[in-house]
């Protein structure tokens, strides 16, 4: 079940627009398609088997506790009933919500640790602490937060319950000792003491285990709903068949309006502009205005809302991916490249590339010269301490192959 959930993940995964991975952090997708599926896949393998044994085994417990003395055994009941309210006094709509704000802080704080640990590259050369991830740092400072509020929330009936699991003693004793002053038998009076004293504890082992069940259920859930919300999200519809040709590259935005999921207002709206092929164009204005979000637009990284975006004349829409793809070339301000050599980097996707194109990319990107000055030139592996400061190199030279 693990691997098919992980494969329907990926299959998914491979047909999300280029947007869904500027919008959602890595670490996120990692944990919906590995974690996420080894969570459903535990519970339903473990923690179902186990909900049969915490059924049955308070039944039998329970009848065993009546037949032996039905009257010692009601006393001997009294700890679990009230550590049994004290539980589901614990089970609010309340608690829950703290729950799902604990578990929401752990995923966004793991997901946040998986970007910072990318970054360490660069906190090492410029000497960064982790305040410069400022979004690190503040969802440590919140999970920090929920935890100290769900341990406050808890603290005086977990430690009333925790006392109630060691007081099956303290109501046998007035119990036995009641018995005995009605002249009971001094033997077997002891017996059933003893006898009690061993299995009413039973009961409160049961009840941890229900609490452990309600918990490993929920986080089957929340796994459940990732997987869900990534199914859910649907992918950009692809013209691949009887598709233009690009002629020209002629970029041509019409009144153009986009608005990210969840806003309350449009990213860009009624955007109308023209750059003719050969042209550069600097897109100038201050952070949130939109210039991003229009590349991007460009590359259909997102289909507008309304208005159209040509290339060459053509819409976007009516483009096949493939034929976009390599006719658009761009470089991302936070760069994305594997743990290979520079060239590999820049050839990848392009492996058949020649030698002397592979040059030309380089000198186009304005690379060379730095390139040049490292002891292994392009056969570097990027993430050695002399290839730090050329990270956004082969990205700038993949893009000038086009």
């Amino acid at each position: 079940m693990e691997v098919g959930l992980q494969k329907i993940g990926m299959e998914k995964i491979l047909a999300m627009p280029l947007g869904f991975f500027d919008t959602v952090e890595s670490g996120k997708i990692r944990k919906i398609v590995n974690d996420s599926a080894a969570t459903t896949h535990s519970f339903l393998a473990h923690q179902l088997p186990d909900l049969a044994a915490s059924v049955i085994t308070p039944i039998t417990l329970l009848v065993m506790v009546l037949w032996v003395n039905w009257q010692v055994g009601l006393i001997s009941l009294i700890p679990v009933g009230l550590g049994f309210l004290v539980f589901a006094t614990m089970m609010t709509k309340k608690g829950k919500k703290f729950m799902e704000l604990y578990y929401d802080s752990l995923e966004e704080m793991s997901n946040e640790a998986v970007e910072y640990v990318r970054g360490i590259p660069v906190v090492k050369t410029f000497g960064q602490t982790v305040f410069s991830f400022t979004r690190f740092y503040d969802s440590i400072v919140r999970y920090k937060d929920y935890v100290f509020q769900y341990t406050m929330l808890w603290k005086y009936k977990m430690s009333f319950f925790n006392v109630i699991l060691h007081t099956t003693a303290f109501f046998l004793i007035p119990a036995a000792l009641l018995l005995l002053a009605h002249g009971e038998n001094l033997a077997l009076v002891l017996t059933d003491f003893i006898f009690y004293l061993i299995i009413a504890p039973n009961f409160m082992t049961v009840i941890m285990k229900s609490a452990y069940f309600r918990q490993f259920a929920y986080i089957a859930e929340q796994a459940l709903d990732r997987i869900d919300e990534l199914l859910d999200y649907q992918p950009l519809a692809w013209n691949d068949t009887n598709t233009p040709k690009i002629s020209s590259h002629d970029l041509e935005f019409t009144d153009v309006c986009f608005r990210y999921e969840g806003a309350d207002k449009n990213a860009v709206d009624g955007i109308s502009f023209k750059v003719s092929q050969g042209e550069t164009v600097a897109l100038v204005g201050p952070s949130g205005s939109g210039k991003t979000t229009l590349a991007r637009l460009g590359a259909r990284f997102w289909d507008v809302d309304a208005g159209s975006v040509r290339i060459g004349g053509v819409d976007v829409k009516d483009i096949s991916q493939k034929e976009l793809m390599a006719n658009v070339s761009f470089v991302f301000q936070n760069t994305r490249l594997f743990s290979k050599s520079i060239r590999d980097n820049i050839l990848m996707g392009s492996e058949n590339a020649s030698e002397a194109e592979l040059q030309k990319a380089v000198e186009l990107s304005r690379s060379k010269e730095i390139i040049d000055r490292l002891p292994n030139g392009l056969d570097t592996v990027l993430g050695t301490e002399k290839s730090r400061l050329c990270r956004r190199f082969p990205n700038w030279a993949k893009a000038k192959q086009h």
